[in-house]
């Protein structure tokens, strides 16, 4: 079978890989309703397309996150989300990934969690390069990892809010699963040595953001992350949009509203379904990213109608990496892509900026 979507990706991806490492990705929280949300609330919105609109071309590019990315030309409204330990899938991990997303002109966001250290990922790239970070209770590990992030030439920061605690992932804890099971050993960023021990009816990736983790991320810690770095900073796991009020005056960069992929609190509403409310409430003053159950490029677009100026897209990724190392994730991006072009030609616009709610229905 040739994959030509991404659920023919997720097909091979779940033939290919240990059932413990599928239910590790595929998985969610409590009874997986978030997860599901995240799928549904994409359903409900319709496209509306215009018609007789002359177009012969379509420019699905976009300079709108310029001062994040560092990079003044033009990429496409996708993002490579940050997800951890991409050895679990492929034997070259992030290096395919990375190697896939310059391919596609595609900006990436490296995971705290990867298997390979930022120096190493950044050094591979000649794309745009974002980290990912978790607020540590060891303030060192922090200092550290912003100013390696910093030093290997990261555009941007990307510190997730929605971790004070690990969510009740089912899957994993019927698994017991535990990443080192599948590796020899693990490590934070290729330096920190890190342990995922798992316990009876718990999952070692549990047991290590209960013990590493804090608990207590605050406003206070925002600015204590802006204070440490000279990047631009994104936070991670806005949904509520008096979240999103306080945010902006704290002065962060962007948003990235994301419900962690339905894998933190079941019963969650979806980033999708918040779009609009948060960008009615902010304006136009900030860039706002979005994720959760993107599976095509009428996904993209409805997003990017309802207020978003792109997507992150994290498991298609893993599983165009389980099915086909680079070429896998390059032919992912590439079909999202592709996609997304021939919705925005069918719906009329000719460009990003004519990408509005004219052309969306919610029932």
């Amino acid at each position: 079978m040739v994959p030509v979507c991404i659920e023919d990706w997720q097909s091979i991806a779940k033939r290919h890989l240990p059932p413990e490492v599928y239910d590790f990705i595929d998985g969610g929280a409590g009874s997986e309703q978030s997860l599901q949300e995240n799928i549904c609330a994409l359903e409900r919105v319709k496209l509306l397309s215009r018609v007789l609109r002359g177009i012969e071309k379509v420019d699905p590019f976009t300079t709108r996150l310029a001062r994040i990315l560092g990079n003044q030309c033009p990429t496409p409204p996708i993002l490579v989300a940050p997800s951890a330990h991409h050895k679990l899938v492929h034997p070259e991990g992030e290096l395919a990934t990375i190697k896939a997303a310059n391919q596609n002109g595609v900006p990436f966001i490296l995971s705290t969690m990867s298997d390979f250290p930022v120096e190493t990922v950044c050094e591979k790239s000649d794309a745009p390069v974002m980290f990912q970070l978790y607020l540590y209770k060891d303030r060192q590990i922090n200092r550290d990892l912003i100013q390696r992030a910093q030093d290997s030439g990261c555009s941007a920061l990307v510190l997730t809010v929605d971790v004070p605690l690990m969510g009740a992932r089912l899957r994993d804890r019927r698994n017991e699963f535990s990443v080192n099971r599948y590796r020899n050993e693990s490590y934070l960023q290729g330096q920190i040595k890190h342990q995922c021990i798992p316990v009876s009816g718990n999952s070692g990736v549990a047991a290590f953001v209960a013990d590493q983790l804090e608990p207590a991320i605050s406003w206070a810690d925002v600015e204590w992350v802006k204070y440490h770095t000279n990047m631009p900073l994104i936070l991670k796991g806005i949904l509520h949009p008096l979240d999103a009020e306080i945010a902006l005056q704290h002065e962060v960069d962007a948003l990235y509203l994301s419900n962690h992929g339905g894998r933190q609190l079941d019963h969650h509403v979806s980033a999708i379904s918040m779009l609009p409310h948060i960008r009615q409430r902010l304006g136009n003053v900030i860039p706002i990213i979005v994720d959760g159950g993107i599976r095509s490029g009428a996904d993209i677009l409805k997003a990017l109608a309802l207020g978003a100026d792109a997507v992150g897209v994290g498991r298609p990724v893993l599983w165009g990496l389980a099915a086909e190392g680079a070429q896998g994730v390059a032919r992912v991006l590439e079909q999202l892509s592709e996609d997304l072009h021939l919705c925005m030609h069918l719906c009329g616009c000719a460009s990003l900026a004519e990408v509005n709610n004219e052309i969306i229905w919610i029932e």
